[in-house]
């Protein structure tokens, strides 16, 4: 009878096997915490239930996320989220990177967006900008910081968000004193509809100018004109479009020898409407 015999095959081509290394905790989140935000879950898990985190750990979550969103933030950005404290202007969960609802309807922006729209004005000191939407005041407080020691001119079309804005702004500057003794910010908030031509915003020159709520198609046509009439030469605008219920985009205008053209468009936003005085009454009953 014939034996099978075994044979021992070699396999040359075999790899060797590696030592698994497990990471310390502390090397887990210097890996990890520089690759991804943290999303509005984990933000629940690890911040509002976990009384440990520090605010400073919070804030700094917030402008990592803001970071991750925008690779190419200017520095200068960047310091005014850590200099222009949220929770001056929002109660509840200031540095979570989400927007959040406030009176009206209305909503204060995500960090990102805002931090996205500064990019996009390409803001420098001494400079003199317009913004349509004063909202809690945190936006303008942003420029302010930025272009200091230049001027923000703010329009609300709501009384009572105006008259918290100035309050809100009111706090801020008092916090900062105490901090650096001169935060040399300059802000002015006006009560009233910022597409009237006879608004007295319209009697000023601008270098910039920004929308915080959408623009419908209707009313294109006619915030160009005012932006052609209100900017320097050269001077930008930059405002969101869309409809209700539909994602819209961000345009960047720039007025080159008294025309306005468009040099940037960016898909994928979403922000309340604009509203005009007329429109006020209407708004409040549907409310």
């Amino acid at each position: 009878m014939h034996k099978k015999i075994k044979v021992k095959r070699k396999h040359l081509s075999r790899r060797p096997k590696l030592k698994k290394r497990h990471l310390s905790k502390k090397e887990r989140k210097n890996i990890f915490s520089d690759i991804k935000p943290l999303t509005s879950r984990q933000y629940f898990r690890q911040i509002k239930f976990n009384p440990k985190i520090s605010k400073n750990q919070e804030l700094e979550f917030m402008i990592k996320s803001i970071e991750f969103n925008n690779p190419t933030l200017n520095p200068r950005i960047v310091d005014a989220f850590r200099i222009i404290d949220r929770a001056f202007f929002v109660s509840r969960h200031p540095y979570e990177d989400m927007p959040q609802h406030i009176a009206h309807g209305q909503t204060i922006s995500q960090p990102t967006t805002i931090a996205r729209m500064l990019n996009l004005l390409r803001l420098e000191p001494e400079q003199n900008v317009l913004e349509i939407g004063t909202n809690t005041g945190y936006h303008s407080s942003l420029v302010a910081y930025i272009i200091s020691p230049g001027n923000v001119t703010s329009v609300e079309i709501f009384p009572d968000l105006a008259d918290k804005a100035r309050i809100n702004i009111k706090n801020l500057l008092a916090d900062l004193r105490k901090k650096y003794n001169d935060p040399r910010l300059h802000i002015q908030v006006f009560t009233g509809d910022a597409l009237n031509k006879r608004n007295e915003i319209w009697s000023k020159k601008y270098d910039r100018i920004y929308y915080t709520a959408h623009i419908n198609p209707e009313n294109f046509n006619h915030i160009k004109k005012l932006a052609k009439r209100a900017l320097i030469e050269e001077g930008l605008l930059l405002f969101p479009t869309g409809e209700s219920n539909v994602a819209g985009r961000l345009e960047l205008w720039q007025k080159y020898k008294g025309r306005m053209m468009r040099i940037k468009k960016e898909e994928g936003y979403s922000f309340v409407p604009l509203i005009k005085q007329k429109d006020i009454e209407h708004y409040f009953l549907k409310r």
